[in-house]
Protein backbone atom coordinates (compact mmCIF):
# COMPACT_ATOMS: atom_id res chain seq x y z
CA UNK A 1 0.00 0.00 0.00
CA UNK A 2 1.61 3.68 -1.11
CA UNK A 3 2.59 5.70 1.66
CA UNK A 4 0.14 9.03 1.76
CA UNK A 5 2.13 12.15 1.56
CA UNK A 6 2.21 12.95 5.40
CA UNK A 7 3.67 9.91 5.80
CA UNK A 8 6.40 10.21 2.91
CA UNK A 9 7.61 13.72 4.82
CA UNK A 10 8.05 11.98 8.14
CA UNK A 11 9.96 9.57 6.72
CA UNK A 12 12.25 12.45 4.80
CA UNK A 13 12.69 14.28 7.88
CA UNK A 14 13.85 10.96 9.41
CA UNK A 15 16.39 11.34 6.82
CA UNK A 16 15.31 9.13 4.14
CA UNK A 17 16.67 10.14 1.38
CA UNK A 18 14.48 7.72 -0.74
CA UNK A 19 11.34 9.18 1.18
CA UNK A 20 12.16 12.59 0.27
CA UNK A 21 13.74 11.94 -3.66
CA UNK A 22 9.90 10.82 -3.84
CA UNK A 23 8.72 14.82 -2.45
CA UNK A 24 11.53 16.26 -5.51
CA UNK A 25 9.97 14.21 -7.75
CA UNK A 26 5.96 14.87 -7.22
CA UNK A 27 6.58 18.51 -6.63
CA UNK A 28 9.42 19.65 -8.79
CA UNK A 29 8.02 20.77 -11.78
CA UNK A 30 5.63 23.25 -10.42
CA UNK A 31 8.63 24.44 -8.52
CA UNK A 32 10.39 24.86 -11.57
CA UNK A 33 7.13 26.52 -13.62
CA UNK A 34 6.91 29.03 -11.02
CA UNK A 35 10.88 29.90 -11.01
CA UNK A 36 11.10 30.33 -14.90
CA UNK A 37 8.10 32.64 -14.98
CA UNK A 38 9.84 34.86 -11.95
CA UNK A 39 12.94 34.77 -13.15
CA UNK A 40 12.63 34.99 -16.99
CA UNK A 41 15.86 32.65 -17.79
CA UNK A 42 15.83 28.85 -17.36
CA UNK A 43 19.47 28.25 -15.98
CA UNK A 44 18.42 30.03 -12.95
CA UNK A 45 15.23 28.58 -12.71
CA UNK A 46 17.47 25.20 -12.48
CA UNK A 47 18.96 26.65 -9.82
CA UNK A 48 16.13 28.04 -7.76
CA UNK A 49 14.56 25.14 -8.24
CA UNK A 50 17.63 23.04 -6.37
CA UNK A 51 17.95 25.92 -3.81
CA UNK A 52 14.62 25.42 -3.17
CA UNK A 53 14.85 21.50 -2.31
CA UNK A 54 17.75 22.43 -0.68
CA UNK A 55 15.99 24.24 2.27
CA UNK A 56 13.14 21.85 2.11
CA UNK A 57 15.25 19.37 2.88
CA UNK A 58 17.05 21.81 5.72
CA UNK A 59 13.90 22.72 7.36
CA UNK A 60 11.58 19.54 6.92
CA UNK A 61 11.88 18.79 10.70
CA UNK A 62 10.18 21.92 10.85
CA UNK A 63 7.11 21.42 8.62
CA UNK A 64 3.78 21.13 10.18
CA UNK A 65 1.24 19.29 8.88
CA UNK A 66 -1.63 21.99 9.31
CA UNK A 67 0.15 23.49 6.46
CA UNK A 68 -0.21 22.09 2.74
CA UNK A 69 3.40 21.16 1.44
CA UNK A 70 2.66 22.89 -1.48
CA UNK A 71 1.69 26.02 -0.14
CA UNK A 72 4.88 25.82 2.08
CA UNK A 73 6.99 25.17 -1.37
CA UNK A 74 5.28 27.84 -2.91
CA UNK A 75 6.60 29.99 -0.10
CA UNK A 76 10.29 28.66 -0.59
CA UNK A 77 10.41 29.03 -4.62
CA UNK A 78 9.24 32.58 -4.16
CA UNK A 79 11.09 33.20 -1.65
CA UNK A 80 14.45 31.82 -3.29
CA UNK A 81 13.29 33.97 -6.18
CA UNK A 82 13.24 37.29 -4.56
CA UNK A 83 16.82 36.76 -3.12
CA UNK A 84 17.75 35.82 -6.61
CA UNK A 85 15.87 39.01 -8.17
CA UNK A 86 17.74 41.12 -5.47
CA UNK A 87 21.23 39.96 -5.77
CA UNK A 88 23.23 42.33 -7.44
CA UNK A 89 24.94 39.33 -9.50
CA UNK A 90 21.66 38.30 -11.17
CA UNK A 91 20.69 41.92 -12.20
CA UNK A 92 24.72 42.20 -13.71
CA UNK A 93 24.56 38.53 -15.25
CA UNK A 94 20.62 38.74 -16.17
CA UNK A 95 19.95 37.21 -19.49
CA UNK A 96 16.43 37.47 -21.86
CA UNK A 97 14.66 34.16 -23.50
CA UNK A 98 16.40 34.55 -26.97
CA UNK A 99 12.83 34.81 -28.88
CA UNK A 100 13.88 33.79 -32.04
CA UNK A 101 15.06 30.16 -31.09
CA UNK A 102 11.53 30.15 -29.34
CA UNK A 103 10.30 31.17 -32.81
CA UNK A 104 11.96 28.89 -34.76
CA UNK A 105 10.77 25.51 -32.23
CA UNK A 106 7.32 27.02 -32.16
CA UNK A 107 7.10 27.28 -35.94
CA UNK A 108 8.67 24.26 -35.95
CA UNK A 109 6.10 22.28 -34.16
CA UNK A 110 2.96 24.60 -36.54
CA UNK A 111 1.08 27.22 -36.90
CA UNK A 112 0.42 30.91 -36.78
CA UNK A 113 -1.97 30.56 -33.72
CA UNK A 114 0.92 28.51 -31.66
CA UNK A 115 3.29 31.85 -32.85
CA UNK A 116 1.00 34.36 -31.58
CA UNK A 117 0.00 32.37 -28.41
CA UNK A 118 4.17 32.29 -27.90
CA UNK A 119 4.46 35.95 -28.61
CA UNK A 120 1.33 36.89 -26.19
CA UNK A 121 3.08 34.31 -23.41
CA UNK A 122 6.38 36.28 -24.29
CA UNK A 123 4.66 39.73 -24.04
CA UNK A 124 3.26 39.19 -20.72
CA UNK A 125 6.58 37.35 -19.58
CA UNK A 126 8.12 41.21 -20.62
CA UNK A 127 6.09 42.54 -18.84
CA UNK A 128 5.84 40.86 -15.75
CA UNK A 129 9.51 41.20 -15.90
CA UNK A 130 9.31 44.96 -15.50
CA UNK A 131 6.80 45.11 -12.43
CA UNK A 132 8.23 45.60 -8.61
CA UNK A 133 8.82 42.37 -7.33
CA UNK A 134 6.43 41.44 -5.26
CA UNK A 135 3.44 42.52 -7.50
CA UNK A 136 5.34 39.91 -9.98
CA UNK A 137 5.13 37.32 -7.24
CA UNK A 138 1.55 37.43 -6.68
CA UNK A 139 0.86 38.71 -10.51
CA UNK A 140 2.63 34.89 -11.50
CA UNK A 141 1.18 33.02 -8.42
CA UNK A 142 -2.53 34.67 -9.22
CA UNK A 143 -2.44 34.38 -13.01
CA UNK A 144 -0.54 32.19 -14.33
CA UNK A 145 -0.22 29.80 -11.69
CA UNK A 146 -3.99 29.92 -11.04
CA UNK A 147 -3.95 30.28 -7.20
CA UNK A 148 -6.66 31.92 -4.98
CA UNK A 149 -5.98 35.21 -3.68
CA UNK A 150 -6.18 33.16 -0.16
CA UNK A 151 -3.56 30.53 -0.96
CA UNK A 152 -1.09 33.41 -2.06
CA UNK A 153 -1.70 35.70 0.84
CA UNK A 154 -1.10 32.15 3.13
CA UNK A 155 2.33 31.77 0.77
CA UNK A 156 3.37 35.10 1.05
CA UNK A 157 2.03 35.46 4.64
CA UNK A 158 0.08 38.92 4.01
CA UNK A 159 -3.48 39.84 3.66
CA UNK A 160 -5.73 39.10 0.87
CA UNK A 161 -6.73 43.06 0.99
CA UNK A 162 -2.56 43.27 -0.33
CA UNK A 163 -2.68 40.54 -2.86
CA UNK A 164 -5.75 42.19 -4.57
CA UNK A 165 -3.88 45.93 -4.71
CA UNK A 166 -0.86 44.53 -5.35
CA UNK A 167 -2.80 42.28 -8.41
CA UNK A 168 -5.12 45.11 -9.12
CA UNK A 169 -2.13 47.47 -10.00
CA UNK A 170 0.14 44.82 -11.85
CA UNK A 171 -2.71 44.03 -14.20
CA UNK A 172 -3.01 47.78 -14.83
CA UNK A 173 0.60 47.96 -15.66
CA UNK A 174 0.61 44.79 -17.95
CA UNK A 175 -2.29 46.07 -19.90
CA UNK A 176 -0.55 49.42 -20.45
CA UNK A 177 2.90 46.91 -21.72
CA UNK A 178 0.83 44.89 -23.78
CA UNK A 179 -1.14 48.02 -25.51
CA UNK A 180 1.64 49.57 -26.28
CA UNK A 181 3.54 46.60 -27.28
CA UNK A 182 0.88 45.62 -29.79
CA UNK A 183 0.50 48.89 -31.18
CA UNK A 184 4.60 49.54 -31.47
CA UNK A 185 4.20 45.86 -33.48
CA UNK A 186 1.10 47.28 -35.81
CA UNK A 187 3.41 49.73 -36.55
CA UNK A 188 6.17 48.13 -37.49
CA UNK A 189 4.20 45.99 -39.69
CA UNK A 190 2.79 48.61 -41.87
Amino acid sequence: MPLTEPEIIKKAAAGDRTAFRLLVETHQRFVYAVAVRVLNNLQDAEDATQETFIRLWKNLARYKEDVKLTTWLYRIVTNVCLDMLKSAHYKRNRMTIDIEKNTEQIQATGGDHKLQQADLMKAVEDAASQLPHTQKIIFILRDLQHLSPAEVAEILETTEDKIKSNLYHARIAIGKYLKQHYQTQTMLEL
